[in-house]
């Protein structure tokens, strides 16, 4: 309504978007209008008869109401009847605090009253008493001192003002001394012509540690006003302001102008912080009055009367005044019967959304990009508990807004952009909270809605409204999963007024009120839910939140359209449930000749399942029909034929396991899909070479010999930069050893220096050794026969089984450094080394290396006296004890595990990876010809044989399908570029075509008397 008018008891009302002149009946019951009337309706979509409708909307100036009428074909006058111009405020019976001129009259004269009694809180600026903030600051983040921003000439006197304002109410101060933190400032006109400055405290904030007070929502607030009718709004004066910085948080505050650097003395705004301090500082100043309530700098106090307000507003304003703390008596609004507070007007008949919002949306213009459709939309997203319907009519705008999609500001969208408009210049007016709560949900194939009411004498009363539109993965949902969705939804959406309390919720879903009624078993799922409840049916058309849950359907549906809207939803899920390779055509045609889902057809249409399968019993109530198909919910049921294309179609650019299923769960099932996925994903050739080779097998402890020099090991090291190598010889069970400085290391001279060791300490009985060329040679061969000593060679490319001088060789090496860092001779600095270790007791057994090879302590430069023992026993009990120990933490450490590979199995070879492209494991497969302790020796169908740890291999999973393969359709082993060797013979692993040019490395000609080869 522009104007009211009282000529001829006559009042202008809008009614339906037409505006009218109506007369107010207070003896009737009934509203009425005329056929003419009607005509000029905008929501004109219903046949004109005489008889009654609901859901026409009534608008008097702010005021907006949904009433039922009667339209009358003879030309009358409209009526409004008593309620519903009650409900308009057109019409007061009887009186209350805002109805009387003597109330009115006190009313306006409280602020004078109040600001004589409690005149220091309205004079001045005020401060906190015996409080300072002090804002903890992140040590690990370095200080910022930021240049300052030049101020345009043109607002320096402004600027200026503002800060000699500030410093006359001691709000900032002038920095003298040199600070760490600076900060620019951010001049922020206003509309008089005026400015506000600003500090930017972005910098800051990353140091500011916040101190996470809660802040509570107006929800909070308001579901403790249901019986309030009185209300009053303090404003404190510079609200932050008014809370004094400690003096050690001042100095992070400081900001630079052009009149020089300043820092605040007390609280500023844009400290990240700032607002939960601020609001837990006022929040316990005003705590423990009923009735009042702060949200940041503005307080709230409300009550049911009047005499009750004044007690508790003078509470309040004592409390404040005790606190020194001053008000702002302009924006002070006392003992009223409306009052906006933080964009909602509170009433005594219930809420509505600000006037001041309602007006920003109404003036919006239409949007012309993606952005200010958000914005718009954001704006109204505020008000959205006052508009019914708000899904359904904000849906084409925010189609607007996905990704990928083109703008196109169409006829749709304009009437999506003034609906809202309407809707929200005649939203309703919401009641407030009452425990005595019950929720509303429905759903339609488009969305789902709830509606939270209250139990009242004249009906239910909403306290909020909540809708939604369906995602695409949820349209796919049966009704029943939708009406459940609906429910969780709902609860969830109302969580903060329903949890902890006992409510009813009412559905038009009758299965439901089974499915979550007492006397079912639910799943672990619902009976971890919080909420107790009681789930009541009532009829569809009874139902108040079905409107909100239909999208963009009519009402008017007819139920041969509803039967063929489910019957169409059924086929396009089994449309889109139907991968892109397999055709619906071969699918449809697999399941007529299935005999297993013939089977499950019969039993769904007879309802008999004694003699179905199990797991088809289990699930039963999500199986459906679709032709020949059979649907678990919005899955397709495989018929057998097509499950091994489906398993490889779902695992196609190699997914995972999880990845495998997670592709097949959105769009197919049968029984065992799960461990069918798992074995087809395991199995795969490709995956399997890409896989993480097998950890290696526990450690196997040796035995300790049973005497010295029994049992040695030898091994290189070098080439050192000098030109040098080293020969390591160590004893195992003694651990002393020799070395051989030697400038060559051809088997000749190798087995040189080995003769002069033996001749000093005597020939062993096994020689351990890795496979370098020096050991594997003919000369060393017959070496070892003639002094009749065992050759043993470790697993190639597993340097750990001959860890005892390998670890010795990692000892010299440290020594070689040390005497470099030191400028001394290695090989003096060696020697030292050697000497000092033999005479040292060894870890293992206690004893030192010289004293269990001799029988004797050698000396040293350290005095010693002689003694003689014999230790034998105690060293093997030492030996023993220290290789369990070491057994333990290194089989922890490498997550070690028994090898599952034997004798026979076709296993993958790890290989030498040159490019990035290159797969850890060979495509080639191996048989597995000889397994020794932790070695394993491999064949390839050409005979080429290779001895590896079993660490480098990986037993192979082989498919049926793969052994049905021709042997021409196998790879050929020619591919390798390697030619037939006899077991025993260790050479390189298979080579591999080069993804870049290199040059051929071959071993030099003269070396070719040392190859050996049978045929």
């Amino acid at each position: 309504m522009t104007s009211s008018k009282q000529k001829n008891n006559l009042i202008s009302v809008t009614i339906g978007g037409v505006q009218t002149d109506v007369i107010i009946d207070s003896g009737s019951d009934t509203n009425i209008i005329d056929e003419k009337l009607w005509t000029k309706m905008k929501e004109k979509k219903i046949k004109c008869t005489t008889r009654k409708f609901s859901q026409l909307r009534y608008q008097a100036g702010a005021n907006q109401t949904t009433a039922e009428f009667i339209v009358i074909r003879e030309k009358v006058e409209a009526f409004l009847s008593r309620d519903t111009a009650t409900t308009l405020r057109v019409l007061k019976i009887g009186l209350d605090v805002q109805s009387v001129s003597a109330v009115t009259s006190e009313r306006d004269n409280i602020k004078e009253e109040i600001v004589k009694e409690f005149g220091p809180l309205f004079k001045g600026f005020g401060k906190l008493k015996d409080s300072q903030v002090k804002l903890e600051v992140d040590p690990n983040v370095k200080p910022v001192a930021q240049p300052v921003r030049r101020t345009p000439f043109g607002l320096r006197e402004k600027v200026e003002a503002n800060i000699r304002e500030l410093v006359d109410k001691d709000i900032i101060e002038a920095v003298e001394k040199p600070t760490p933190w600076v900060s620019p400032i951010v001049i922020v006109p206003k509309p008089n012509n005026d400015i506000r400055l600003t500090v930017d405290m972005r910098r800051v904030n990353e140091a500011v540690m916040r101190e996470r007070h809660p802040i509570p929502t107006v929800d909070e607030l308001l579901q403790d006003m249901a019986e309030s009718r009185v209300f009053s709004k303090l404003d404190l004066k510079l609200g932050y302001h008014q809370c004094e910085l400690h003096p050690d948080s001042r100095d992070i505050t400081t900001f630079v102008t052009h009149c020089g650097l300043y820092r605040y003395k007390r609280l500023v705004m844009g400290i990240n912080a700032a607002s939960e301090i601020y609001q837990h500082k006022i929040q316990r100043v005003v705590q423990g009055i009923p009735g009042v309530a702060n949200l940041s700098d503005d307080i709230i106090i409300h009550a049911p009367d009047a005499k009750q307000h004044d007690e508790r507003l003078r509470q309040a304003l004592q409390r404040l005044q005790d606190a020194g703390l001053t008000l702002n008596v302009d924006k002070c609004k006392l003992r009223k019967s409306e009052i906006d507070f933080m964009g909602h007007r509170l009433t005594s008949k219930g809420i509505n959304p600000a006037i001041a919002k309602v007006e920003a949306v109404r003036n919006a213009r239409e949007p012309e990009t993606v952005s200010e459709v958000r914005s718009f939309l954001g704006l109204v997203n505020f008000c959205a508990r006052f508009i019914p319907n708000f899904a359904t009519l904000t849906e084409p705008l925010r189609n607007l807004t996905r990704k990928n999609q083109p703008f196109v500001f169409g006829p749709e969208q304009q009437a999506a952009f003034e609906s809202l408009k309407d809707a929200l210049a005649s939203a309703h007016t919401l009641g407030y909270y009452d425990p005595k709560a019950q929720v509303i949900t429905d759903a339609s194939p488009f969305g789902v809605a709830g509606i939270l009411v209250q139990k009242q004498t004249g009906g239910p009363r909403v306290i909020s409204y909540a809708s939604r539109c369906l995602t695409d993965v949820e349209r796919r949902y049966s009704q029943t999963e939708k009406e459940a969705l609906a429910i969780v939804w709902a609860c969830e959406k109302f969580h903060p007024y329903i949890y902890g309390l006992s409510f009813d919720l009412l559905t038009d879903h009758k299965p439901l009120q089974i499915i979550y009624g007492p006397r079912s078993k639910p799943s672990a799922r619902i009976e971890r839910w919080v909420y107790t409840y009681n789930v009541i049916y009532i009829p569809g058309k009874e139902n108040i939140a079905d409107s909100l849950s239909r999208l963009l359907q009519s009402s008017t549906t007819s139920p041969s359209v509803l039967a063929e809207e489910a019957e169409a939803h059924v086929h396009f899920i089994a449309s889109s449930a139907t991968p892109n390779a397999v055709t619906a055509k071969e699918i449809d045609q697999a399941a007529s000749e299935d005999d297993e889902l013939q089977a499950v057809r019969q039993c769904l249409e007879t309802g008999r399942w004694e003699n179905c399968d199990k797991l088809y019993v289990a699930v039963s109530p999500e199986l459906c029909t679709a032709g020949n198909l059979v649907l678990r919910g919005s899955r397709i049921i495989v018929p057998k034929k097509l499950r091994p294309r489906i398993l490889a179609l779902a695992h196609e650019g190699h997914l995972g396991i999880v990845g495998t299923k997670q592709n097949l769960r959105t769009k197919v099932w049968w029984p065992g899909m799960e461990k069918a996925a798992e074995k087809y994903c395991k199995s795969c050739h490709g995956c399997q070479l890409v896989s993480r080779p097998n950890p290696p097998e526990p450690v196997r402890s040796s035995k300790l010999p049973s005497g010295p020099w029994e049992d040695i090991a030898i091994d290189f090291l070098g080439p050192l930069p000098s030109g040098h190598s080293v020969l390591v010889v160590i004893d195992y069970y003694s651990r002393y050893y020799e070395v051989a400085i030697m400038k060559s290391t051809t088997s000749e001279k190798t087995v040189d220096a080995l003769k002069i060791i033996f001749a000093r300490h005597g020939l062993p009985l096994t020689i351990h050794s890795d496979n370098g060329p020096q050991f594997i040679s003919e000369t060393f061969a017959e070496y070892m026969r003639d002094i009749g000593a065992e050759h043993i060679r470790v697993t190639p490319r597993w340097p750990q089984a001959n860890g005892e001088v390998e670890r010795q060789n990692q000892s010299l090496v440290k020594r070689m450094k040390i005497a470099q860092a030191e400028k001394k001779h290695w090989q003096d600095e060696v020697l030292k080394y050697i000497a000092v270790y033999r005479a040292t007791p060894h870890p293992s057994t206690g004893s030192s290396p010289a004293e269990l090879l001799f029988n004797r302590q050698i000396r040293t430069k350290l005095p010693q006296l002689k003694l003689f023992s014999d230790c034998d026993q105690d060293v093997r009990d030492r030996d023993a004890e220290k290789k369990g120990f070491s057994k333990m933490y290194a089989d922890d450490k490498r997550n070690a595990k028994a090898s599952d590979v034997n004798l026979g199995d076709t296993v993958l070879l790890r290989q030498e990876a040159t490019g990035k492209s290159d797969t850890p494991l060979h495509p080639e497969p191996y048989e597995v010809i000889e397994k020794a302790g932790s070695k394993v020796t491999v064949q390839t169908p050409s005979g080429a044989v290779y001895s590896r740890n079993s660490s480098f291999v990986k037993k192979y999973q082989e498919r049926d399908d793969d052994k049905t393969l021709g042997e021409e359709e196998k790879p050929s082993d020619k591919t390798l570029g390697e030619e037939e060797k006899p077991l025993g013979e260790e050479e390189k692993p298979p080579d591999k075509i080069p993804t870049r040019p290199t040059r051929i490395r071959a071993a030099p000609k003269k070396l070719e008397d040392y190859v050996v080869k049978l045929k």
